[in-house]
């Protein structure tokens, strides 16, 4: 299966390689993003139900809907908005957004007043819209930034790589220090809010980072950019058949049933080490799995541009792919295996999703140098699918499945064991099902390689 890259025509364009300092700083903008997407993912479901006592599968409809219908209508507007105005706006300036807009929102997700389930549910819902549409408005540009950065495959690998070692940084924050500072603060609801006081200065701080430190690397609005640029006015059905002609929509389509799957076996990992491993230090233990995860991620970067170098991209991503859902299958079953054999499957897991998180995205960029005038509007459907992904795996059906199995949100505020019926609805919705989406979505994309 040849390298997708190897067809893309960069005709007359100047090759254009970008320095060190400006990989960085367009690396460190992903913390944001990360943590921005990763929190409620991992924290969010858990908190409604076993700190407010709202059942899964109502906790889970009140994030998804925003996630869904916000979330995917904002992504693509900002996009196409990114692409008609960026002769006039740099795309770096959309960063402000979420400099000015994160904090806002991170704070009030978690101060949630006092009141009736209706009450909670109804605010929930209506802040993680405020959410979502911040997410939006910084999170497309930037990884449409990446086309602006450099002209080659190669670069753009490994711009994507910088991007996935401050991807570390962000699951780190998010993953264990979110965690931890909610275990030391007593694990209530105050400890939640006190926690996102913290992570509030986070956003802001990455994004401004990169705001300064790509300022020469990106294109310079102008007449002569201006000039060389078309910018086309899209009609929703000429959108659609932009990204879902050939190569991009087959990867898109893969993309959301691997990341509806990894959004399942995130959002569920608390559940699974808190009542099928019956770990009393949950909230410590997967700040370890995390940090093991991160490790993994940063080693692995060399390891998967070494492959894609001389394999080709798609293969890369195909094995990335297996190598995740082998280890998901795995562990759905090794509940009593012990810490040891959690922290190398974590390890190990984390290598594969890498792979195919850095690869994929690499191969999106290069189908969007193709085509630079709807740059924004790739990036926008990329952020839209990964965010309905993680909507619909990591809230709707893991919601859905947990109630399905009998998980029980009033003996989680309680302390209480759960049902061996409960166990097995968290064990498939934590492995089981990742493990077959993702399988699901390799094979479609070995299909698209095959034919394009």
């Amino acid at each position: 299966m040849a390298d997708v890259a190897a067809t893309l025509d960069i005709g007359s364009q100047a090759v254009k390689r970008t320095g060190l300092a400006a990989q960085i700083g367009y690396g460190v903008g992903q913390i944001a993003g990360q943590v921005f997407r990763d929190l409620p993912s991992l924290l969010l479901l858990f908190f409604m139900t076993t700190v407010l006592g709202i059942s899964p599968a109502i906790a889970g409809a009140a994030i998804f809907v925003p996630k869904l219908v916000l979330g995917a209508v904002c992504d693509v507007g900002v996009g196409i908005m990114s692409d008609r105005l960026r002769h006039k706006v740099a795309r770096r300036w959309w960063l402000l957004v979420g400099v000015f807009g994160a904090p806002l929102a991170m704070i009030l997700l978690f101060h949630v007043p006092d009141g009736s389930t209706t009450l909670q549910v109804g605010y929930i819902a209506g802040v993680f819209t405020l959410y979502m549409a911040v997410f939006g408005g910084f999170s497309v540009p930037y990884l449409a930034m990446a086309g602006d950065l450099t002209t080659t495959p190669r670069d753009r690998s490994v711009v994507m790589a910088w991007r996935l070692v401050f991807t570390a940084v962000g699951i780190l924050t998010s993953g264990m220090l979110a965690p931890n500072l909610i275990q030391h603060w007593g694990g209530g609801q105050d400890a939640y809010e006190k926690m996102s006081l913290v992570l509030a200065a986070v956003c802001p701080t990455a994004l401004l980072v990169t705001f300064f430190a790509t300022g020469k690397s990106t294109p310079r609005p102008g007449p002569s950019l201006a000039a060389s640029i078309s910018t086309t006015r899209l009609t929703p059905r000429e959108a659609m058949r932009v990204l879902f002609r050939s190569r991009f929509g087959t990867l898109l389509t893969a993309t959301l049933l691997q990341l509806t799957g990894a959004g399942m076996g995130f959002a569920t990992m608390l559940y699974f080490l808190t009542y099928n491993m019956a770990r009393a230090d949950a909230f410590q233990l997967i700040g370890g799995l995390v940090v093991a995860a991160c490790a993994a991620i940063v080693i692995a970067q060399p390891l998967w541009l070494a492959v894609s170098t001389r394999f080709g991209k798609l293969p890369g991503y195909l094995i990335a792919t297996f190598l995740y859902a082998i280890c998901y299958a795995i562990w759905a079953f090794a509940a009593d295996w012990g810490v040891v054999v959690a922290y190398t499957l974590s390890f190990v897991a984390a290598i594969g999703q890498s792979g195919w998180t850095m690869l994929g995205f690499s191969m999106m960029s290069d189908i969007a140098a193709e085509d630079n005038r709807n740059a924004g509007l790739y990036s926008a459907a990329w952020i839209a699918t990964d965010k309905i992904s993680f909507a619909l795996g990591g809230t709707l059906l893991v919601g859905v499945i947990l109630s399905a199995f009998g998980f029980d949100s009033a003996k989680a505020v309680l302390g209480q064991p759960q049902s061996d019926s409960a166990l097995l609805g968290v064990m498939i919705a934590f492995g089981i099902t990742p493990a077959v989406l993702n399988v699901v979505g390799a094979l479609l994309l070995a299909r698209w390689g095959r034919h394009h």
